[in-house]
């Protein structure tokens, strides 16, 4: 490393001035490619602190990247290297180019009864390539290595039958997923590839089930695939979600109420793995969110939330709150979801308390809870328990916010309805019931 080079723009893996730098969410800053190259070799925490993380925990530090790019047009020296790296750009690019002539061969080689997986040393080599080069990850994409991942994601569903093969199951699983990450499709690529992808998502949610009490490489892996599921449903059509198992939200509902054992980045993808199969768009919405809530989805949900009104700085937090609404508005569409909802002896105070404190997103999925719980059908208890909690303040606050035309015509609807019954309530404002509407 050259002298003068301001510690603060330099990598803690590399050692390197960054030139693209990515913060996780305990605020430590890397470079992209060092930290791509951390995960997909295996590891599952911030180098640094320890904490748990994951790629989706990552977010790009553009104002510092634009102050290292002005330190650097400001030097006259060459931008620092270490002067010890024995491979020069060029020898990398080779290399590079040799992992994914080897990838591509062994994927494509034996066929029939004679054909034998990659190994996974190839694979996580093959990750942290992918990582670190755009060149060669699309080069991997333009070969078929996704289709073959995905191919060997399902392969290694149907494996495990005894304790010795589950372990070479889970180390394979792993490296498949941290190839698959890696590669970082869009949902548009990837939707041709699960248009019927029944056997990719019920592989997957075997493999979870058998990771559930697994040790840290299982709890890895874990992480993984919810991350996976998310993408999966994400990317998927109506005929995908209309055929999810029950098994599905089972595994997915485990992630979320095993959040102290996860990274918080694999309880945000579980919950909005969830909220994408209960989608109004797939014509078994009903049926999902009938079988999310039957798993616990609704309580777990909720429960994460609270566990975020106890540590405030915990880590994605605006994100994390953001899908635990979008789902409860998914499943309060049913009478089971309001129900769940209603039961929970925080679970009308938590959505309220997310009103206006949070994004426009979380906004407008909270009222519409708030509207679903306190329908037609909603019973004295329910609404007493609104005016208690602040609800219905809430909802008058919200008339007078500059929020979306729609999400205020939906809290004006509830309270009209109840107006009656809220305007003789002591915990209520009568004056700004009758002043908003």
């Amino acid at each position: 490393m050259e002298y003068g080079t301001p510690q603060h723009f330099m990598c803690p893996i590399s050692l390197q001035p960054m030139q693209d730098p990515v913060t996780s969410p305990t605020g430590i800053s890397y470079d992209r490619r060092a930290i791509h190259r951390w995960l997909a070799a295996g590891h599952s925490s911030c180098p640094v602190t320890g904490h748990p993380l994951s790629l989706s925990d990552l977010t790009p530090n553009l104002t510092l990247r634009r102050l290292i790019h002005s330190w650097h047009h400001s030097t006259t020296t060459p931008f620092p290297v270490e002067r010890s790296t024995p491979s020069p750009p060029p020898l990398r690019e080779v290399d590079d180019d040799d992992v994914v002539e080897r990838l591509v061969m062994e994927m494509e080689g034996g066929g029939g009864g004679s054909w034998c997986p990659p190994s996974c040393d190839l694979l996580r080599e093959a990750a942290a390539v992918a990582a670190g080069s755009g060149v060669a990850r699309r080069r991997m994409v333009g070969a078929g290595v996704l289709r073959r991942v995905l191919r060997l994601v399902v392969w290694c569903g149907g494996r495990g039958s005894s304790s010795g093969e589950a372990a070479v199951m889970v180390e394979m699983f792993d490296a498949c997923l941290a190839l698959f990450h890696a590669l970082d499709v869009s949902a548009d690529e990837l939707r041709p590839l699960v248009a019927d992808g029944h056997d990719l998502v019920d592989a997957v949610t075997r493999v979870m089930a058998t990771l559930e009490a697994g040790d840290a490489n299982a709890t890895r892996a874990r992480e993984s695939a919810v991350r996976l599921l998310e993408t999966v449903t994400e990317a998927a059509d109506a005929p995908v979600l209309e055929r999810l198992s029950p098994e599905f939200f089972a595994a997915a509902t485990a992630v979320v109420r095993d959040r102290g054992a996860v990274s918080p980045g694999a309880a945000r993808a579980a919950v909005r793995a969830l909220a994408n199969a209960c989608r109004a768009r797939a014509s078994g919405a009903c049926r999902n969110r009938a079988l999310a809530v039957d798993a616990g989805a609704a309580l777990e949900a909720i429960e994460l939330e609270l566990d975020a009104w106890s540590s405030p700085q915990a880590p994605g937090g605006r994100r994390a709150t953001e899908a635990v609404m979008a789902l409860l508005a998914e499943l309060c569409a049913c009478a089971e979801g309001r129900a769940a909802v209603a039961s929970h002896p925080a679970g009308i105070a938590v959505v309220a308390r997310r009103v206006l404190r949070v994004s426009a997103a979380a906004d407008a999925c909270a009222v519409r809870v708030l509207a679903a719980v306190a329908g037609r059908a909603a019973s004295p208890e329910v609404l007493r328990e609104m005016a208690r909690v602040g609800a219905v303040g809430k909802l008058c606050c919200v008339l007078q916010a500059e929020c979306d035309a729609g999400v205020k015509e939906a809290a004006r609807a509830v309270l009209r309805m109840h107006s009656g019954v809220w305007s003789g309530s002591p915990c209520v404002s009568a004056y700004l019931l009758s002043r908003y509407l």
